[in-house]
């Protein structure tokens, strides 16, 4: 499976995993410190979230990684040409 399958089916799970912690926690408050609450599904949508955005970061590096490496690649044969 290539690269950019696997991250569509990535974000796909991310998506499906946030609509059913969506749609089954309860949006009862738990309280973070003496003034401040959040509910338990939106603290659990907001992980997930932060775990699509790295697997992007992740994705985007290894693209530009590779292209790099081409460069470099078509750069060292222009020189043995050379």
């Amino acid at each position: 499976m290539d690269k950019r399958k696997r991250l569509g089916v990535a974000l796909a799970i991310y998506a499906v995993l946030g609509m059913a912690a969506w749609l089954t926690m309860s949006a009862e408050p738990i309280a973070l410190g003496s003034n401040r609450q959040i509910s338990m599904r939106l603290l659990t949508v907001m992980i997930l979230a932060f775990f699509a955005f790295r697997t992007l970061l992740s994705w985007k590096a290894d693209q530009l990684r590779m292209k790099d490496a081409d460069r470099s690649d078509a750069g060292a044969v222009r020189n043995s040409k050379g």
